[in-house]
Parts: C-alpha cells; sequence; structure tokens
C-alpha cells in the first residue's frame, strides 16, 4: 500500500493520520505483517510535511516496555529515517527526539540499543544546526546518573555515537568532560567500563585530547585496564583506544613508548583471540612512535672564537709597555728571590713532606707546557728546589712576556695548581687505600693462623683417638687368645 505526500489541514485529517500511524505500529507486532508496515511507516516518515511532524513524533514516542521488541525497534529506526530525510527542519523537536531515544536505553533488548545508538549518530551528524553541547548534554546526563547496567551502556554507545558523527564537535567541551570520563572509569559503581573506555576513544579521535597532561593521565588509566581488567571486553576497549591515542597523538607519546610497549609485550598473549588480535594491531602503533630524541651537545667554540675573547682580555702589548717591562727585570728578579724565601719558609708541611717522598710526581707535574729550551735552561734549578714551583712558573711567565703578545703563562700556572693539587689528593687517596688493604691482609693472615690451629688441634685428637682404638683392639685379640 503505497501512500503519497500527506499533508493534513484540518482537525479531522489529522485524527486520521494519526490512527494510521497507530495501525501501522500495531501491525508491527504481526510477524506476517511487520514487513510491510515497517516500510509505509517508513514511506510516511520520509514524506511528512512540517505540520505532519508533531503528531508523528508523537505517535512513535508513545511505545513502552509493554510493546513488543520489534515495534519498539522500528520505532528508534523511524527516529533515524526522520533526521536522514529532513535535517535541520528537526531542530526544533531535537529535544524531543533524544529523550524518545533516552527513555529507550534502558530497553533490555539489544537490538533496540543498538537502533538507540544509529538513532543518536543520525541526528548528530543530520541536525547540525543547534550546538553540539544540545546533543551530548542528555546522553552524558544519562550516562552520569543512570545507575542500570543497560542504560550505562546504552548511553556510552551513544555518546560515542554522538562524537563519531558530530561534523564539528566541540572540543572544548569534550576536554572538559574527560575528568568526569575517567572518574567513572576509577569507580566500582559504575560496571559498563568497555563502553566507556569507547568513548575515551572517540574523544581521542576527534582531537579533545592534545595535551600532555591529559595524554599522561589517560595512558595511566589504559594501561591500568589493560594490565589489570578482568572484563575481556574492558581490555579490548582499552587496547583500541591506546591505538587511537597512538595513532592521534603520535608527538606526544615518546617518553611512554619504551615502558608501555614493554608492558603490552608481557600482556600481549590473551587467552581471549579478539583481545589478542586487538593487542597486536596496538602494539604495531605504538612501534611507529618516534624514540626520545637525544639531547644534542652545543658546538664546540672555534678557534677564531677563542682568539677573539683572549684578544678582548689580554689586549697585544705596545712596544712601550716591552720596554718598561724590560727596565723592571731587576726589581721583579729580587721579588722573585724574596718569594722563593717566604715559600720556602711558610710552605705547609704536607707539602715538604710529599715533596721528600714523591720527587718524581713532582718531576712531572712541573713538566706541563713548558718550552724545550726554558726545560733545559731550568732542569737543575728544578731539581735543587722542587718545592718551588709556583714561583718558578711565575717566573717562567715572566720572561714568556716579553715574547709573546698574550700571557699564555697564566693557563699554565693554573694548570700547574691544579695537578699539583690533584697529585696530592691522589696520594692521600692512594695511602689510604694502602692501609686498608695492609689492615685486611692483617686479619686475613689473624684468620687463617687461627684455622691452622685448629686443624691442628683437630688432627692431635684423631690420632689419639685412632691409638686408643688401636689399644683398644688389640686388648681384644689378646683376651680372645
Amino acid at each position: 500500500m503505497s501512500l503519497a505526500k500527506h499533508t493534513p489541514s484540518s482537525q479531522s485529517s489529522a485524527r486520521e493520520f494519526k490512527h494510521r500511524v497507530l495501525v501501522c505500529l500495531s501491525k508491527l507486532s504481526d510477524r506476517d505483517t511487520h514487513s510491510a508496515a515497517a516500510t509505509e511507516l517508513e514511506s510516511i516518515a520520509r514524506t511528512l510535511s512540517l505540520d505532519s511532524i508533531p503528531p508523528f513524533l508523537s505517535s512513535i514516542s508513545v511505545t513502552d516496555s509493554s510493546d513488543k521488541s520489534p515495534v519498539r525497534k522500528q520505532c528508534v529506526r523511524l527516529i533515524s529515517t526522520l533526521s536522514e530525510a529532513h535535517g535541520d527542519v528537526l531542530s526544533p523537536y531535537l529535544s524531543k527526539l533524544l529523550s524518545a531515544v533516552v527513555k529507550r536505553l534502558r530497553d533490555p533488548d539489544a537490538v533496540v540499543r543498538s537502533a538507540c545508538v544509529a538513532a543518536t549518530g543520525s541526528i548528530a551528524s543530520h541536525i547540525t544546526k543547534p550546538p553540539f553541547t544540545s546533543v551530548a548534554k542528555p546522553l552524558v546526563d544519562a550516562l552520569v546518573t543512570e545507575q542500570d547496567l543497560n542504560s550505562q551502556i546504552g548511553a556510552a554507545l551513544c555518546l560515542a555515537a554522538v562524537i563519531n558523527g558530530a561534523p564539528d564537535p566541540d572540543t572544548a567541551y569534550l576536554r572538559r568532560l574527560l575528568p568526569r570520563i575517567e572518574r567513572l572509569l576509577k569507580n566500582d559503581s559504575f560496571k559498563a567500563k568497555a563502553a566507556l573506555l569507547t568513548v575515551l576513544a572517540s574523544v581521542i579521535s576527534v582531537g579533545a585530547a592534545s595535551s600532555q597532561v591529559i595524554v599522561r593521565n589517560l595512558v595511566t588509566v589504559m594501561v591500568d585496564f589493560v594490565v589489570k581488567s578482568e572484563d575481556w571486553t574492558a581490555r579490548k576497549a582499552a587496547a583500541e583506544a591506546l591505538e587511537k591515542l597512538a595513532l592521534v597523538e603520535t608527538n606526544l607519546l615518546p617518553e611512554f613508548k619504551a615502558s608501555c610497549l614493554k608492558t603490552f609485550e608481557a600482556k600481549k598473549f590473551d587467552k581471549v583471540k579478539a583481545v589478542r588480535e586487538t593487542m597486536n594491531q596496538m602494539m604495531e602503533a605504538w612501534s611507529l612512535i618516534p624514540d626520545v630524541l637525544e639531547q644534542v651537545s652545543p658546538p664546540r667554540e672555534s678557534q677564531s672564537s677563542k682568539e677573539e675573547a683572549v684578544s678582548v682580555r689580554y689586549p697585544p702589548r705596545t712596544p712601550q709597555t716591552v720596554h718598561k717591562s724590560t727596565g723592571s727585570s731587576t726589581s721583579s728578579t729580587t721579588r722573585r728571590n724574596s718569594l722563593e724565601n717566604s715559600n720556602r719558609k711558610s710552605g705547609p708541611a704536607m707539602f715538604r713532606k710529599l715533596d721528600r717522598k714523591k720527587p718524581n710526581d713532582q718531576k712531572l707535574n712541573i713538566a706541563v707546557s713548558l718550552p724545550p729550551t726554558l726545560v733545559s735552561n731550568n732542569e737543575d734549578h728544578l731539581k735543587l728546589k722542587p718545592v718551588t714551583k709556583r714561583v718558578l712558573f711565575n717566573e717562567i711567565s715572566d720572561e714568556k712576556m716579553h715574547e709573546s703578545p698574550y700571557h699564555e703563562e697564566r693557563s699554565s700556572y693554573k694548570v700547574a695548581e691544579i695537578i699539583g693539587s690533584s697529585s696530592i689528593n691522589s696520594i692521600q687517596q692512594e695511602s689510604e687505600d694502602l692501609s686498608v688493604i695492609r689492615n685486611q691482609l692483617l686479619q686475613i693472615e689473624t684468620q687463617q693462623s687461627n684455622l691452622f690451629d685448629l686443624l691442628e688441634k683437630y688432627i692431635g685428637s684423631s690420632q689419639n683417638g685412632m691409638r686408643s682404638l688401636e689399644s683398644r683392639v688389640t686388648r681384644c685379640r689378646s683376651f680372645e687368645l
């Protein structure tokens, strides 16, 4: 039975139209007339005029649990047909459409709940004039307030369908929604964890989790489900959400890659085949995440920059300054002699002791970065006066000042001081280590001597026992004879 475009113009026509719709709905309960009635109702829904929309919505919304499952399912499907056929024309009736869907979320039949998911997805994708929150908020409220397991599953799957179907989802609203989703996942009274993880995957897919803090929290929550959850559907949904996260937020995950892959490797042999396949796909996605970049060391300074720094710090000397320094060489020699005497008298006792004990080390430390001519000229002086190495470096520095425009001997002086202090520290450390080793050797020697004494006592007692045993055996033989 085919119907033309129906436009009731009077009250009687409206009653007649509503009656025909109710007749078709009653035919849905009969298996023999179900197909014809469903086809007729879809035709009516696609050809509705603006005046016919309110009575039609009222007719398909009055179904309840007393009606058979095919009737409830077809009424929800008609909402999808209306959204596809009329689009934004249904914007004034959006709340009525959503309330009809939310009412059916408690339905025990999974087919009816699947029809609700398809209906909300069709509403979100075709009725785009109202804001995204006007479609998502009723489902979020149902998700938070409902205690029935079927309602929780249905609300979560419908919210995921709305996020996936909306052409321009409100990512800011979804980002604010994430903490509530995380709290529900951690709440024991909320049972539909797998469905809620599907919502999490949908939120990730639209780019609402593009923050380092959000990604860190999501990784912690989802990995916890993969590792600890006893529900295989929750493990599968968590693996799917992690795969989506690896594909969408690749640049935010390098720091989590190594630890997560190690965890996934230990959990990829799940006892459920569907979970194993999802885990393998997720691990492939995570393996494509780039590794953490190593910190690049800063480039070394070029030789030219070093020379510029030296020229700024130590400007070249003019001939006048060289002449003045030559004229004052006598006074500087006098000051050096006085410094030698003062250093010889006021030097610490530890330095004098080390100089007497380790003359070879002293020679090695003094011979750092000296020109060959200076080493040959001052070799006898170094052997006679090993304590005054710092003064000697000052003397060498003064002589070099007349030849070089830069004061390079200042660095040699600092190097000599550093090497001298490091050699003293190393000598002290070696002497302490030797004393510790000597004490340990003495302890080992004492223990060995004690062990030898015990062994000798044991051998002596064993020999005495053998002698007494032999004497007893001899006595017994003599008695027998």
